[in-house]
């Protein structure tokens, strides 16, 4: 039932010394824009997706060792209830035996009242258990048929989340080297220097450093194409 995410590092070469040559137009930059942002939203909704299945499905294992403890503690309230009733029952045998008899003492009037009084508490004592015991056995049928389905449901969806995640992860590394490309181009190093672009020769050696990039670069082509 667990899950892992596969973290990919997207190691970019910048072979191309040609590419660096390559002109570049307002055009060009939106469009690198509105790929980047879809990119990284995708991304990032897939991850949260993902973490919350990934969450959903490992929370079933606690669940599923409470419910068995949960059964077992009612099945055990069950047979003391059952226990009780028997009691009950040898009690009322032994009172009719020893009471029931027109010829009683004093003493034993006065004995069999107060065995009458206590059978009677225990009557009522039993009386309001089977509620209480049948309102907690449909609880825990309606948690156990709840977790039956997501036993069954939870582990698919983490797995299908974690794939249209991995998916999104390695779309970033065409955009990220095709951006990375443009920004270090000498036609366009001086508007990067007038709009904080990150240095992207630098190199990256996680994903996450990849993200981090790819938010900064979107964030300077923005201001670039603010300054036509």
């Amino acid at each position: 039932m667990k899950t892992t995410v596969r973290i990919i590092t997207l190691a970019l070469i910048f072979g191309l010394a040609s590419a660096l040559t390559t002109a570049w137009g307002a055009e060009s930059v939106v469009n690198l824009i509105t790929q980047g942002e879809a990119i990284i939203v995708r991304i990032k909704s897939h991850k949260a997706a993902f973490d919350t299945a990934l969450q959903n499905n490992n929370a079933l294992v606690p669940e599923g060792k409470q419910l068995r403890v949960d059964m077992q503690q009612l099945q055990a309230d069950i047979a003391a209830y059952q226990k009780q009733n028997d009691n009950i029952k040898q009690q009322t045998a032994d009172y009719k035996s020893k009471c029931n008899s027109k010829q009683l003492s004093a003493d034993q009037f006065t004995a069999c009242k107060a065995q009458l009084a206590q059978i009677n508490a225990a009557i009522d004592a039993v009386n309001s258990q089977p509620a209480k015991l049948k309102k907690r056995q449909k609880d825990i049928m309606d948690r156990a048929n709840k977790y039956n389905q997501e036993v069954q449901t939870a582990p698919k969806l983490a797995n299908a989340e974690q794939t249209a995640y991995h998916n999104a992860q390695l779309d970033l590394a065409p955009w990220l080297q095709k951006a990375r490309i443009m920004v270090a181009s000498p036609a366009f190093q001086p508007y990067a220097k007038k709009a904080g672009c990150p240095n992207v020769m630098k190199t990256l050696k996680t994903y996450e450093e990849d993200m981090t990039m790819s938010e900064e670069i979107v964030a300077c082509l923005k201001k670039v194409a603010s300054m036509n």
